[in-house]
């Protein structure tokens, strides 16, 4: 082991600067993700479970051991901090650990592959997918640790989950994760050129390429817009241009003039119908939009959609009463040919189930055109579902001291 130490005080701010960045670069939505710092050969200091990174202070992060992952106190450390002790008994000469769940890394994991070879960067030569497990599992961990004693390698792509990336110090680490990134887009993209020859790869074709033979017919010509997000208010809601804020349509329920937009029956027959629902927003990247077109029901390949959306996202037809009936117990539906709707309770919320939904969008193209797509089981899905509303959701929605 690393004789080395550092001070257990700069070291947690450290992590929490780290955490703050993991959100500010979009590697991860929300509080999806760790970070960790060793702080002796036998100890190292790790994110606390289900709290907003921009809320931490020092005395939230908890001290684990290497060893065997255990702590004292009463705040509890992330449930993925096994992931970490693992990385820290392989590799005595790392410091820092960030298990991310970005985007494109995210794609590899939803696919066939069992790993994936980099030409260059500080990732040259071959980074492992290890097999999947339910999160925060002790079988996780150990598959993760497994592949650790396959590699040399500064990163591990966690099947169906996301990545985790590691240095000697903070800044190491987050040019790994980015790295990562850059190279697994690379991959899919040098996929799709050789299959196509076209030599732009992007995100539309490659979606066009993969869903064109899925698409509907009536869903191929639709009108650009305006898209409209909105805010539940008492007794109706506001609507905000998705581009700008400066346009608003205060709308009362039952009350629309000549001049209220169209998209305004939609979100009207959501907040209706689903009380609990008091942000609405729509996504319209490629990839969503491109599925949009489509009858297909997208289900989990990335274990954070079964637990922000639920086992599936249908697209349904682009008239109130199908959108409202199709959101059913997801938290997100298709609108035929437009793009999608994301609901949730918070504006924040509302934010991360459309980025899940984006990623998983994503994933299925990607695992499309690389091989087989293969979605999680319907029951681990239901079970992360459920253990997200009742536990994680709470927990995150906590106050920090």
């Amino acid at each position: 082991m690393s004789s080395r130490s550092f001070n257990i005080e700069e070291a947690k701010k450290r992590v929490i600067a780290a955490g703050i960045r993991l959100v500010e670069t979009g590697l991860i939505a929300r509080t999806w993700g760790n970070v960790s710092h060793r702080i002796s050969e036998a100890q190292f200091v790790i994110t606390p479970s289900g709290r907003d990174y921009r809320a931490l202070t020092p005395d939230d992060i908890v001290t684990v051991q290497i060893a065997d992952g255990t702590y004292s106190g009463s705040i509890k450390p992330s449930s993925e901090r096994g992931v970490h002790a693992a990385v820290y008994r392989q590799f005595p000469d790392v410091n820092f650990v960030i298990h991310t769940h970005q985007t494109e890394a995210s794609v590899i994991s939803a696919s066939e592959f069992d790993s994936i070879d980099i030409v260059e960067g500080p990732l040259a030569g071959t980074v492992l997918c290890g097999a999947y497990a339910l999160p925060s599992t002790k079988k996780l961990a150990r598959n993760v640790a497994a592949s650790l004693q396959n590699t040399n390698n500064r990163a591990i792509i966690m099947k169906n989950h996301g990545a985790v990336c590691y240095g000697a110090d903070d800044e190491e680490a987050f040019s790994v994760a980015l790295a990562l990134e850059s190279a697994c887009q690379r991959f899919v993209a040098d996929v799709y050129r050789q299959l196509s020859g076209d030599s732009h790869a992007e995100a539309a074709a490659i979606s066009q390429l993969v869903l064109e033979g899925e698409y509907r017919r009536d869903a191929l010509a639709r009108a650009e817009g305006p898209f409209y997000n909105s805010r539940r208010t008492e007794g109706g809601f506001v609507l905000v241009t998705s581009s700008s804020r400066e346009e608003q349509f205060v709308v009362k329920f039952g009350e629309r003039s000549m001049n209220t937009p169209e998209d305004a029956q939609l979100h009207e027959a959501i907040y209706k119908k689903h009380k609990h629902v008091k942000y609405v927003t729509w996504n319209r990247s490629p990839e969503v939009t491109a599925f949009s077109r489509t009858s297909l029901k997208l289900k989990p390949l990335l274990d954070d959609f079964a637990q922000l959306i639920g086992t599936s996202a249908r697209v349904a037809e682009a008239d109130p009463r199908s959108v409202a009936a199709a959101l059913g117990r997801s938290s997100a539906v298709f609108v035929r040919g437009h793009g999608a709707l994301c609901c949730g309770g918070t504006e924040d919320d509302a934010s991360a189930i459309s980025m899940v939904l984006d990623k998983n969008c994503k994933a299925y193209v990607g695992a499309s055109l690389l091989g087989n797509v293969r979605p999680l089981h319907y029951w681990e899905s239901l079970l992360m579902r459920f253990v997200y509303l009742n536990q994680y959701a709470k927990q995150a929605s906590k106050p920090s001291r």
